[in-house]
């Protein structure tokens, strides 16, 4: 396969946008053999044309639709496996289903939590609620600034609009291209390790900038509330440790009391079930959960 040409640190060739880095990491690991995608006029339907014949890669057009922008884009599947395609092909009218996510290659564990997810809370404290007390996870599993699939009404499609916005040009991709059913999810910690060791390879730069972003610990609210702290968390007797300066990006709708709060050089000891305990009289505010992502 041809990868060199379209997965690489140089980001000044020509890339169909709905097609993540992290998705064809996949392919190339051998971790999924279909990915969902989709293509933004005749530029981009051209693009993907040229990957899909450089990778050996079979296409199906799934159905025409508007996306979060308005802007009509089609629908797609590529990928090395037909039969699971067109298994997908299927499944695609009800995309919330087993037999969809199954077809996509993502851990049936993972996709029967995802289902059993309720919508009045994010996804994002789905997970932390399924994953061990008092342990640290690992920065490919982090999964807070991948809004695929966590958009479920207007509201939230305008809000992400605007987080975009505030950061413009700052890589958020995450490593995983599904969402883990626990942040210690046995299956995705193996699956998620093969794909940032292919993006390692092939894109150096680009694999170390992403480790670097979603190796920090971050203090959550909501989808678009949160702290990412500029620092290291470590695991302790009795929780985490989490020594930072500041807060690093990307920016969140966070508002400036918590993020005044956060500022400077600091040490927040959280315990096992995710409390914040110290430093004394920090009082951050509303109900925020710990999440201690490392190296």
């Amino acid at each position: 396969m041809d990868i060199c040409k379209h997965l690489s640190d140089d980001m000044t060739r020509p890339r169909c946008a709905g097609v993540q880095f992290n998705d064809l990491a996949s392919l190339v690991a051998g971790v999924k053999s279909v990915v969902y995608t989709s293509v933004c006029g005749r530029e981009e339907a051209r693009i993907l044309n040229g990957l899909c014949s450089d990778l050996g890669l079979d296409k199906l057009v799934l159905a025409d639709k508007t996306n979060v922008a308005g802007e009509p884009v089609t629908d797609l599947l590529i990928g090395t496996s037909i039969k699971k395609m067109r298994a997908g092909r299927k499944a695609y009218a009800n995309v919330l289903s087993l037999e969809w996510g199954v077809a996509l290659d993502y851990p049936e564990c993972c996709v029967r939590s995802y289902i059993s997810w309720r919508k009045e809370e994010d996804l994002v404290r789905h997970i932390r609620s399924n994953s061990p007390r008092g342990a640290v996870f690992p920065f490919w599993m982090n999964n807070v600034f991948n809004y695929y699939s966590r958009l479920s009404s207007a509201c939230e499609q305008r809000d992400f609009m605007a987080f975009s916005g505030m950061n413009r040009g700052l890589e958020r991709e995450s490593i995983i291209p599904w969402h883990p059913c626990s942040y210690l999810c046995p299956g995705t910690l193996k699956k998620g390790k093969r794909i940032y060791e292919v993006l390692e390879h092939y894109m150096p730069l680009g694999a170390a900038a992403r480790k670097t972003a979603l190796s920090k610990p971050v203090v959550f609210w909501d989808k678009f509330i949160f702290a990412v702290l500029n620092g290291s968390c470590v695991k302790t007797s009795g929780g985490f440790a989490a020594k930072y300066e500041g807060l690093s990006g990307p920016l969140s709708l966070v508002g400036p009391a918590a993020a005044k709060m956060l500022a400077g050089t600091g040490t927040l000891k959280v315990s096992a079930g995710g409390k914040i305990t110290h430093p004394p009289g920090l009082r951050l505010p509303g109900n925020s959960v710990f999440l201690p992502f490392t190296t």
